[in-house]
């Protein structure tokens, strides 16, 4: 099997250092074939190079990871972005099915990074960069890239009635009836859609307060989509709810 060339994109050395020294112990299918700090000379080192994989830094001096992959209309790379931890960008880069790494790297999620690729169960294109990108500049985000085994989805947020967690996935159930098995928790959502109308009703359940119908009085409460869905409200949550309506 043929070496993985792999591309670092770091401002900081000892960012460039510490990942080189790991992919050359724990990752003995990974050649390092360039590094570079400048990311006004990213473009080119990688198109020099032609790796399988970039090592994206986020934060860097005059482009960030995202507008340096603007510049591509085409990725023959995949991309594994590295960052320390910023809230939007995680939850950017999780919602918008984008591989990352958290500073400091772990070796044995840098192997597992490496695993997804090698079983090809990551993904990209321009508009997932481009929604990542719009995320953490604004906070807002409107769309959502869900990763199937069929490709991606692109979705309204605005259109997702609730979300159901089952296992490690999450089922996302839209407006119109469809339903998408995604291979993320529930948890991974949450922060993210913070700031839409969403509420985490249940341990297995985020809802669309557009799209409730009903409340039916109980412990904690029933609440019946528009759908109707009916999901349990957990008790601890029950007041949080019902402060967000104004009785009349």
């Amino acid at each position: 099997m043929s070496l993985i060339k792999a591309v670092i994109i770091d401002d900081e050395k000892h960012g460039l250092v510490t990942l080189q020294h790991l992919i050359s112990q724990y990752c003995e299918m990974v050649e390092v074939v360039a590094t570079c700090q400048k990311s006004t000379d990213a473009k080119r080192i990688i198109e020099d190079h032609q790796p399988d994989i970039v090592f994206m830094d986020i934060e860097m001096p005059v482009l960030s990871g995202f507008d340096v992959l603007s510049q591509f209309d085409e990725f023959n790379f995949q991309t594994i972005f590295t960052t320390a931890y910023d809230q939007y960008a995680i939850a950017a880069l999780r919602l918008n099915a984008l591989d990352y790494l958290l500073k400091p790297i772990d070796r044995e999620e840098l192997r597992d990074a490496i695993d997804r690729f090698t079983r090809r169960e990551t993904t990209a294109s321009k508009k997932q960069f481009q929604m990542a990108k719009q995320f953490t500049q604004s906070g807002v985000m409107d769309t959502l890239a869900l990763s199937s085994s069929k490709g991606l989805h692109f979705v309204k947020i605005k259109d997702i009635l609730y979300l159901e967690a089952t296992s490690c996935y999450t089922n996302i159930v839209m407006n119109d009836g469809q339903v998408h098995l995604v291979s993320k928790t529930l948890c991974s959502f949450e922060e993210a859609l913070n700031d839409h109308s969403f509420f985490r009703a249940h341990k297995s359940f985020i809802i669309n307060l557009e799209f409730i119908k009903h409340y039916i009085r109980g412990e904690g409460g029933e609440v019946i989509m528009t759908n109707n869905a009916s999901i349990n409200l957990s008790r601890t949550k029950k007041q949080e709810f019902l402060n967000f309506f104004t009785k009349i």
